[in-house]
């Protein structure tokens, strides 16, 4: 992978420039990174993606992959299972999630 691929370029889309961006960090993404089209939805596809080129990014910075593999899959996210998944539906998984952690950490 080309470091222009990973860094964005001056010629990429503002919205591709971002959501590298955010590869490079820990946690959650916005809803915004995620939803490649901006059509307001986030299928399979568009997720599968994202997952796919986050890891890769942080895996070429070196980072530990040590849970990418227990990571949530697009069916624990969609939970109306419709085949897409809503800015709400993001928002409530992610804040479960963190609602998880909490619980988990405080044993």
């Amino acid at each position: 992978m080309s470091l222009a691929f990973i860094t964005g370029v001056a010629s990429a889309s503002p919205g591709e420039y971002e959501r590298h961006d955010y590869y490079e960090h820990r946690g959650p993404m916005p809803f915004e990174v995620i939803d490649i089209n901006r059509d307001g939805v986030v299928t399979a596809d568009e997720h599968a993606q994202v997952r796919s080129e986050r890891h890769a990014v942080r895996a070429q910075q070196g980072y530990p992959m040590r849970n990418a593999g227990s990571a949530p899959g697009f069916e624990q996210m969609d939970s109306d299972g419709n085949g897409s998944i809503s800015r709400d539906e993001l928002a409530e998984f992610q804040a479960l999630r963190m609602q998880q952690r909490q619980g988990m950490s405080r044993r």
